[in-house]
């Protein structure tokens, strides 16, 4: 994660505290610190900035006020300095308490080496500067995980194989025809795969229904998801049903549902069937061929085949990807905050649904799939945030960095896949904010590049995955609120922006 579409903000220094003529603030502050963990990669900072240090930031700004101070009857730096430090008092003391406040941080970041992972949120205003004694503040900060690097040099990966047989081709050609296709009614036998049923759909637990939807369309296929849950048998319970059949399926509902009581459960679906139809093909002659751009049905059959090598090598990509990180994160165990993960969820949903776009999936196919994500964002983010930090820690190591002609690349190679100018991607990445995400996903991608040139693969047959359909209804009835769904990257983005498009090489 990758990836996405999104990032955790990275802090390794804050901005460069300056006093009233714009210099920084050199000096090492007189500091009292303490520091514990509160939770998963979070600590409770308690900080004591000693009252000598306030009294000599208050002379130095002061002083500075006094020198450029305007005050009416004399002229700048003639003003007696007890004249301004009563007229100006509140205006300095706030310069010194915002530069002393902004120098600790950057000094905590400097001798406690904490690794934040997002911005550390201060309320300026109730922090007190006292008149005696020191100055106090307290913050709960977001850093970094610990843990130990496994041993990532020695990784055994299964990559799926397979021989683009004729058959495939078939089966591509059939779906690619589809397109053409024209709905019609179906007057005889019952319901098969690839026809449409229209139903009314109900959801049930426990004799009570949850939520309905009334002559609902939609493709027989042997799975059928919808926006918080699967039936992952929807084959098998309406093959062979006719108008006027009730079937009923159990759905498993997934951790992402927008009612809490329902996450994770398994409910009933009922489907009460009103009418079926079925796909006509278009005949398959040089008319056709011509209208579509093919001179022959052996062109175009030669162009599916070519689609179908460059999917098998995508899913070998990702495969590959996949098990190498289940393998690295097995052996790295470490916890992450719950509200992070939360917080994230949403750009997840984005992130991941950019990414189907970029590996050429279409959109019928990017609608099923999305709903599988909106189910299971919880679980999504949190392992694409472990494959972050993970892959963070290994670039780390290996000392690789993202340069300026990696980025340049990458906007070029997303200028070729939209079919955009260089220049108009570069300028929409930088106006949404995505350069650092971008560059995350660079770092991700050289990071897996790495473990692969240490990696040994044991080749395996490829796993043919079945057709799904998608429904934009929920169980529940609920819609996700924003707050739910968590929010963009001003509250700490996705750890990996669009970071699951990088394909293992």
């Amino acid at each position: 994660m990758t990836t996405g579409e999104h990032e955790v903000d990275t802090v390794s220094t804050v901005d460069e505290p300056t006093g009233l003529e714009g210099e920084s603030l050199k000096r090492k502050l007189d500091l009292d610190v303490q520091i514990s963990d509160v939770g998963p990669c979070k600590k409770h900072l308690k900080v004591a900035i000693s009252r000598a240090e306030i009294d000599k930031q208050f002379d130095e700004s002061l002083g500075t006020m006094k020198r450029e101070a305007a005050v009416p009857g004399f002229r700048p730096g003639r003003a007696p300095r007890q004249l301004v430090e009563k007229r100006f008092r509140k205006q300095v003391a706030d310069q010194v308490k915002s530069t002393l406040l902004m120098a600790s941080l950057e000094q905590l970041d400097s001798d406690y080496n904490l690794n934040p992972i997002t911005q550390p949120q201060l309320d300026l205003a109730a922090i007190d500067l006292p008149e005696q004694g020191p100055m106090q503040f307290e913050l709960d900060l977001e850093v970094r995980p610990e843990f130990a690097l496994p041993d990532y040099k020695s990784l055994s990966v299964k990559r799926p194989v397979k021989t683009i047989s004729d058959a495939d081709v078939d089966a591509q050609l059939k779906l690619f025809l589809e397109r053409y296709a024209q709905l019609v009614p179906k007057l005889e036998g019952g319901a098969e795969i690839g026809d449409y049923v229209t139903a009314d759909i109900f959801f049930n637990r426990d004799g009570q229904t949850l939520n309905e939807a009334k002559e609902i369309q939609f493709r027989l296929q042997p799975e059928l998801r919808f926006q918080d849950g699967t039936v992952p048998k929807v084959g098998e319970a309406l093959v062979g049903a006719k108008a006027g059949d009730s079937r009923e399926a159990e759905a498993n509902i997934g951790s992402g549902s927008a009612d809490p009581s329902l996450r994770g459960a398994v409910i009933q679906v009922v489907f009460n069937i009103h009418d079926l139809k079925q796909l006509r093909l278009p005949e398959v002659n040089a008319a056709f061929l011509s209208s579509i751009g093919f001179e022959s049905i052996d062109e175009l059959r030669n162009a599916l085949r070519e689609i179908l090598e460059r999917r098998l090598k995508t899913q070998q990509n990702q495969a590959v990807r996949v098990e190498i990180l289940n393998q690295l994160l097995a052996a790295t165990p470490f916890d992450l905050p719950a509200d992070l993960v939360k917080r994230q969820e949403k750009d997840t949903i984005r992130r991941l649904i950019v990414s189907m776009r970029k590996d050429g999936l279409n959109e019928q196919e990017i609608k099923a799939r999305e709903a599988e994500i909106r189910a299971n964002a919880h679980e999504s983010t949190l392992r694409g945030l472990k494959e972050f930090f993970l892959l963070a820690k290994i670039a780390e190591v290996e000392n690789l960095k993202v340069e300026d002609e990696d980025l340049e690349y990458e906007v070029e190679a997303i200028a070729a896949r939209t079919d955009e100018s260089p220049r108009r991607v570069r300028s929409r990445i930088q106006k949404d904010g995505l350069v650092e995400a971008l560059a995350s996903e660079i770092l991700e991608r050289k990071a897996i590049e790495k473990v692969l040139s240490f990696v040994k693969f044991e080749e395996v047959q490829l796993e043919e995955q079945q057709a799904v359909e998608t429904l934009d209804q929920t169980a529940s009835g609920m819609v996700a609120s924003a707050e739910d769904e968590g929010s963009t990257s001003e509250d700490g983005g996705a750890a990996q922006s669009d970071k699951a498009s990088g394909e293992a090489s």
